[in-house]
């Protein structure tokens, strides 16, 4: 005769001792998955190694006025900005403008390279600029007294270099009297975003599964032990 009892935990033993390292099994993953991608190089998954980037500058120019409105001899400020947005340095920088004839050229000054004035024509030789680098150029000038009213100034700065040349360019009007620009209100601030890379849901789930598998390792062991006994 078949002792059921024995049978029953016989068959409580062996779900028990499958469905407990299942769990573990499946918790440890969820675990190690909450963390993203930076477990995978340590447990087997393939890493492709990137191919090195060539090597480019892309050296680039803007040009800003201040103010954006003037009466006739009002004096403007232009700031020219020559960064390289590139991987590799570029060559042989060089900044070239002409004020408008509205114009009288006061003076120039650069944070890099040397300064040639002509009446209203200017050239900065800059040189080499790294990547990430920033060049400030100051230009001085006032429109003269003479200067008709409603009218459009333009100004346009150009740059040339062994990899490529550029130009930006500004406009601002002449009035008989211009308005104060108003102060816009200040913007919200921006939160800070968590992290992507780690899930604490999956971090939550896997370890309530290696707790579910525990037990249940611990319970197939002592069923184990009682129907040997």
């Amino acid at each position: 005769m078949i002792n059921s009892s024995s049978s029953k935990g016989n068959s409580a033993t062996s779900a028990g001792r499958i469905a407990g390292p299942l769990c573990l099994v499946l918790g440890l993953l969820l675990v190690l998955a909450s963390f993203g991608g930076a477990w995978g190089p340590a447990y087997g998954q393939t890493v492709v190694t990137p191919t090195p980037p060539t090597l480019v500058a892309d050296p680039r120019i803007v040009k800003l006025v201040d103010p954006g409105c003037c009466i006739p001899g009002d004096d403007v400020t232009f700031t020219i900005i020559v960064t390289n947005e590139g991987s590799a340095d570029a060559h042989n920088v060089v900044v070239t403008d002409t004020l408008p004839a509205e114009l009288v050229l006061l003076d120039v000054t650069t944070s890099k390279g040397t300064v040639t004035i002509d009446g209203n024509s200017f050239q900065v030789d800059i040189g080499t600029v790294s990547p990430g680098e920033v060049v400030t150029i100051i230009v001085q000038a006032r429109v003269l007294e003479d200067t008709p009213v409603d009218i459009i100034i333009i100004n346009v700065a150009r740059m040339r270099s062994d990899e490529g040349s550029g130009e930006a360019s500004v406009e601002f009007p002449v009035k008989e009297a211009c308005e104060t620009p108003s102060e816009l209100p200040p913007t919200g601030s921006t939160m800070a975003q968590p992290s992507a890379g780690f899930r604490p849901g999956l971090l939550l789930a896997g370890l309530l599964l290696l707790v579910l598998g525990t037990g249940l390792n611990l319970r197939a062991r002592r069923l184990g032990r009682s129907t040997d006994a």
